[in-house]
Parts: structure tokens; C-alpha cells; sequence
């Protein structure tokens, strides 16, 4: 098929990772970058899938996603060479998962089947070369071939360096180690679970892929399958459905109109997304199919007068909730703290999964004071599971068990006590990882010193709008000039560079032209000109001098700050 035409077709994973498929990454690919949520993520759906399967004793297929391919050769029998234009993070991912089941299942005949399937053996009889089933980035290709083709290579990552490794090499050992500790469970091996596990990914689990000999065609499909305009959205089969339950013909168009009104006011994308959190709220179960399947399956199947009238002004009335306490974020709160914690947990929480908990609790409880209470509880509680980066499973279940909470208790003070909310038997891990040497890599960075910027300023009692670019500055710099080695020697500074103690935020694009003056000329550009709004910035002007010992004071003062407000 080396012309523009397309074909398109659904495969089982078994025939996927056959020898008439052999995948490569092209040159113009991002590197690998899938991270440990993805991992988890995967590895959990294709478990729940499993397990729904095995439960109900059904043969039921697992759907993976789609892959668009460009054919760069093809033979008669269809057997050829793939470019990957769209795909590649799951195509790897899932190339590794099959590398960890091989190195840790014991049994021979299926370690060698699952070799086989990523590692193609030459075949003299069949004219088949030998292979690898994915081509990688050729910058990664030897440590590939090392660690995920070679049968036991997974083991051998223990001991890798990730300062020696690149940011995708450190992602693939990420995605190694975290499929590993899946299958063990109090340090035993679960040897069931492989078992059950290698025989459903490869008969249950299927993928489309598209396929086409050119490049253009290809790269039209990526632009038309990525442009979430165009199908028809959960949000859309919901709205059929329920319409299509109210009989009378002006009834109809008067919730038709309600529906209308509410996507338009919040916008498709803010929409389909709020459909999600009512599904979370009313199931409060990790998903198990499609948001879709879940309504007609789970939702409505339960409770069949929920479909319709009284579903359409479920949505009515949670949508004004979230329009007016999450994307107004209180703005018309007589309680400025509200509104500034709303408006960071909003735009800086990367994940939405204690969205739905906060809007269960506003439904239920209207008090300003309560709500306020409530979300400083929840806020501690999700910032120290990102700080302590919980997989999103563990996360999903505890914000599932407060939703149960939530629907069974009227005290709201019974609620705000639940010992879900103690953390303190967490305080050394949060310490730990506000005190890392390496604080400004990690994602929650900006988050924390925007908590902490807020926490500095409350007693001013304003609203705080933290919008438009913010940056995170260091106040020594990453490549000092001649001038700060009198005071920072090559070791003092690998030490300090990245602490919190010597981070600012500034309210625009990092100042190259002040990033190497000296400390005074530093703080006196950081409080000109509008560099700066930020508390945590503008309390630099007590210090006279910038060295070493000016530098922990800082740090374990605003340590402290977040700690003790922390705990």
C-alpha cells in the first residue's frame, strides 16, 4: 500500500505483535515521555478489564486506542515495515509491559512466546529476517535493545544511574519498575496474575490501527482523529438519550434548551469534562468501560427514573456549582482565601480528581465557612499525595471513599474529622520532599511556592488572582558568574541551586539580564518595573547579602511556614 489509500481495521494484540508487523519511531517523533501516572493508568484499566471480564464470565474485549501508520514497505501478503505517526507512547509502553510479564513469568513456553513477540528471530523457511517488532529513536536503541529486548534486560535497570541517562531512557525505567511492583504483592511473586494477565492482553485486548502509504494521508488522519471537535462527544449520546425520554413535544424543547444553555455557558470541552465528574459522583468507583457504557450500564440501569427530566436538571444544578465555585473560583466570596485557594487548586492541580468531592460537598453543604474548611482539608490531602506522588489508583480510591462519606453523612463536622484527612502521620515524607536538594524539578514546585506566596500574604486578607505567566527564578544562579564563587563554592552550590530557600516567582518571563547581577542588583530589578507581585519575592529585601548562610535561613524559615501550616 505505498499510495494515499487508507485502511483502517480493529486487531487483536496477538496479531499486532505477529511477523507480519515490524513498527518504527521516525525521526521527527517526540522522545518517549510517558511518565508513571500513564504507566499505572494502563496497567489499572487493563486489570479492571480483566477482572470485569473474569467476574461476570463474559469473553469481552478491551479497547486500547488507535494507531495511524504510514507503509514504508509491503509485501503481498500484507507483512511489512510501519512508520509510526501516531501512537508511539502507547506502542512502547506496551512494548515494555510485554518485556517485564517475559522477565518475571516463570514458565518457559510463555517466555518464549512473549519474546517472540517483541524480538522477531530470523526464519530461514519463511524468509523472515531477523528483527525487533519496535524500531525506537536511534538514540535510544542500544539501551532498548539492553534492557527491554534482551529476556531478563528489565532486571538490570535496578542499577542504572538516571544522571547518566536521558529523560526518556529515565521514563522507560520508570514504566519498568512501575509494571514490576505490579505483580508482586507483600514481596511474593503473583504468578496467577502474570498468568492471567499475558493470556488477556493478547486475546481480549485490541487496537485499530489506520494505515496509509502516504505521509500527507497519514498525518491528515492524525489532525482530524486528534481534533476533539469533530466526533460526537459523550456529552452528545448523553443528550440524545435523554431527550429521547421526555415524551411531550414542549417539554421536550424546554429541556432541550436547558441542556443547550449549560454546554454553551461552560463551553464543549468544560462540558464533557463536568459530564465525567457527574459520573464519578453518582458511581464513585475508578471506571471500568467507556463514561458512556458506565451511564447506560451502571447509572441508569440502577436508578431508571434518573433518565431524563430529572437527569437534565441534575446537570442544571451541578453546573451552576461548578461555574460559579470553580471556574469563578468564589469570585463573589466575602472570604478572600477562598478564592485565592480555589483559583491555585483550579489552574496548578494537575489532575481533576478531587474536583468532583469538592462539588459533592458544595451540593450538599452551602455554608461559606464549612465549604472554606472543607477545601483547605481536601487541598492538604491532595498536594501531599502529589508531593508524595501516589499513584493515581490510590488516589482515585481514597477521593472515592470521601464521596461515599459525603452521601451517607449529614454532620458536616463528622465529615471535616474523618481520618482521611490526617496526614500528620505523613509530616517527615512531606518534610522530605519540600527540603529536596532537587525541589525545582519536580512538577509541584510552582505549586508549593505559589501555597506558600499565599500563605505569606493572608494576613493581608485580598483576593489574589494568580494568572497570566508566572516563573519560578533562582536566586543563585544556575550558571553563576565569576562574581558569587566567593561565597558559593562548586559543592555549596550544587547543594543549594535548586532548594526552595533560594526560589522566587516572578510575574513574567525569566530575566535573563538579571539572572547573573549581584544579589542587591537582583532584588532591586525583581521589585521594578512590575517584575513581581509575589509576597515570597518582595520579602527578599530584608536580606542584605546573599550566601550560604542567608540562604538556609531562608530555607528552613519557609520550610517551616509550609510545614507547620502543613500538619
Amino acid at each position: 500500500m505505498i499510495d494515499g489509500k487508507i485502511e483502517a481495521k480493529e486487531i487483536l494484540l496477538k496479531d499486532l505483535f505477529s511477523a507480519k508487523f515490524l513498527f518504527q519511531i521516525p525521526g521527527y517523533q517526540r522522545p518517549f515521555s510517558w511518565e508513571k501516572d500513564n504507566f499505572d493508568q494502563l496497567f489499572e484499566d487493563i486489570k479492571d478489564a480483566m477482572e470485569y471480564a473474569d467476574l461476570h464470565r463474559i469473553e469481552d474485549n478491551y479497547f486500547l486506542g488507535s494507531i495511524i501508520l504510514q507503509v514504508k514497505e509491503e509485501k503481498p501478503d500484507g507483512a511489512g515495515i510501519y512508520d509510526v505517526v501516531d501512537g508511539q507512547q502507547r506502542l512502547t509502553t506496551l512494548t515494555i509491559l510485554l518485556a517485564v510479564l517475559r522477565d518475571l513469568v516463570q514458565v518457559s513456553e510463555a517466555k518464549k512466546f512473549l519474546q517472540e513477540k517483541i524480538y522477531q528471530m530470523a526464519n530461514v523457511y519463511e524468509n523472515i529476517p531477523e528483527k525487533v517488532r519496535l524500531l525506537v529513536r536511534e538514540k535510544d536503541r542500544d539501551f532498548f535493545k539492553k534492557h527491554i529486548l534482551t529476556i531478563q534486560g528489565t532486571e538490570s535497570v535496578t542499577f542504572l544511574d538516571n544522571r547518566l541517562i536521558s529523560e526518556s531512557q529515565i521514563n522507560m525505567v520508570e514504566a519498568i519498575s512501575t509494571f514490576s511492583q505490579k505483580f508482586f504483592i507483600n514481596d511474593q511473586l503473583h504468578n496467577e496474575l502474570l498468568d492471567r494477565m499475558i493470556k488477556f492482553i493478547f486475546n481480549n485486548c485490541v487496537l485499530v490501527y489506520v494505515k496509509t502509504g502516504s505521509f500527507t494521508s497519514a498525518y491528515r488522519l492524525f489532525s482530524i482523529l486528534n481534533d476533539r471537535g469533530m466526533p460526537l462527544s459523550t456529552a452528545d449520546l448523553l443528550k440524545s438519550s435523554n431527550l429521547g425520554e421526555v415524551a411531550d413535544n414542549t417539554a421536550k424543547e424546554r429541556y432541550q434548551k436547558k441542556w443547550e444553555d449549560v454546554e454553551e455557558e461552560l463551553g464543549r470541552d468544560k462540558f464533557d469534562e463536568l459530564i465525567g465528574h457527574i459520573r464519578t459522583i453518582l458511581v464513585k468507583d475508578k471506571a471500568k468501560k467507556s463514561i458512556i457504557a458506565e451511564y447506560e450500564e451502571i447509572i441508569f440501569k440502577k436508578n431508571s427514573r434518573l433518565r431524563g427530566k430529572q437527569f437534565i436538571e441534575m446537570i442544571e444544578e451541578i453546573a451552576d456549582i461548578y461555574k460559579e465555585h470553580l471556574m469563578n473560583a468564589h469570585v463573589r466570596t466575602r472570604n478572600p482565601k477562598l478564592y485565592n485557594l480555589m483559583s491555585i487548586m483550579r489552574d496548578y492541580i494537575p489532575n481533576s480528581d478531587w474536583i468532583p468531592v469538592y462539588i459533592s460537598f458544595a451540593r450538599k453543604f452551602t455554608d461559606e465557612n464549612d465549604i472554606y474548611t472543607f477545601l483547605v482539608k481536601l487541598e492538604k490531602l491532595v498536594a501531599t499525595n502529589w508531593l508524595l506522588e501516589i499513584t493515581p489508583t490510590a488516589r482515585i480510591v481514597e477521593m472515592n471513599r470521601l464521596l461515599q462519606i459525603i452521601e451517607i453523612e449529614n454532620d458536616v463536622t463528622k465529615i471535616l474529622d474523618d481520618d482521611l484527612f490526617d496526614i500528620t502521620q505523613y509530616e517527615g515524607d512531606v518534610v522530605a520532599a519540600i527540603d529536596s536538594p532537587n525541589f525545582y524539578k519536580k512538577k509541584y514546585c510552582k505549586y508549593v511556592l505559589l501555597r506558600l506566596d499565599m500563605l505569606l500574604s493572608e494576613n493581608h486578607n485580598i483576593m489574589k488572582a494568580y494568572t497570566g505567566v508566572i516563573t519560578v527564578e533562582h536566586v543563585l544562579p544556575q550558571n553563576p558568574s565569576s562574581e558569587w564563587s566567593a561565597d558559593f563554592n562548586d559543592e555549596t552550590r550544587k547543594f543549594w541551586t535548586h532548594r526552595l530557600g533560594n526560589l522566587v516567582l516572578l510575574s513574567r518571563m525569566k530575566n535573563s539580564s538579571a539572572n547573573n547581577r549581584s544579589f542587591d542588583k537582583k532584588v532591586k530589578t525583581y521589585l521594578s518595573k512590575g517584575m513581581t507581585d509575589f509576597t515570597i519575592t518582595k520579602e527578599l529585601s530584608k536580606y542584605n547579602d546573599w550566601n550560604p548562610s542567608t540562604l538556609e535561613e531562608r530555607h528552613f524559615a519557609l520550610t517551616k511556614v509550609l510545614a507547620d501550616f502543613w500538619m
